[in-house]
């Protein structure tokens, strides 16, 4: 388990386990020279952290992890997606239904991009009874629908879930 202080088999004295800081540097300076990412001091180029904030720590600040993941998506697998692209359409969704529970009843299927799920809201902050789901795979998507579509919710509904039309289409069938 926790390797700093524990004796080893065969070794009579407990190892030591220190993270080694840059050359010249004091505690907790230059350790991040050169790093891209949310550990870097910030300024330019490799070393700015991801959302444009600088670096910081515990409690940087309101809002510091929505910054870094606007920051990042790009940059992870199915970051940049066809919003069209092996999308599904859910509905019969329940009022009290989040785009976390969403993300938890699909996510079994396959991997999903970061910002591929949304539950629609009304106008009183609950769900409109509709969502949506983007898988980067498009047979995650296929089994989805093939376990999904139809299923009892406990409201008394059924789960309608059906490959996304495009944009302007109604249904799959053409026509604005």
């Amino acid at each position: 388990e926790n390797l700093n202080g524990n004796i080893p088999q065969g070794l009579d004295t407990p190892v030591i386990v220190r993270f080694a800081h840059a050359k010249g540097a004091g505690k907790g300076e230059g350790q991040s020279q050169g790093r891209p990412g949310p550990y870097s001091n910030g300024g330019g180029g490799a070393g700015q952290a991801w959302g444009g904030k600088g670096g910081g720590g515990k409690g940087g600040g309101k809002g510091d992890m929505q910054s870094f993941i606007r920051g990042i998506t790009d940059q992870l697998p199915g970051g940049k997606y066809n919003n069209d692209e092996n999308a599904l359409f859910i509905g019969g969704l329940p009022f009290d239904c989040t785009t976390a529970d969403l993300y938890s009843l699909f996510t079994p299927f396959g991997a999903i991009p970061a910002n591929g799920v949304k539950a629609m809201l009304g106008q009183d902050g609950r769900c409109s009874g509709i969502g949506f789901v983007n898988f980067i795979d498009p047979t995650a998507m296929e089994a989805a629908v093939a376990a999904l579509n139809g299923a009892a919710m406990p409201h008394g509904k059924t789960l309608d879930v059906k490959v996304k039309a495009p944009k302007g289409q109604k249904n799959g069938k053409g026509g604005f």
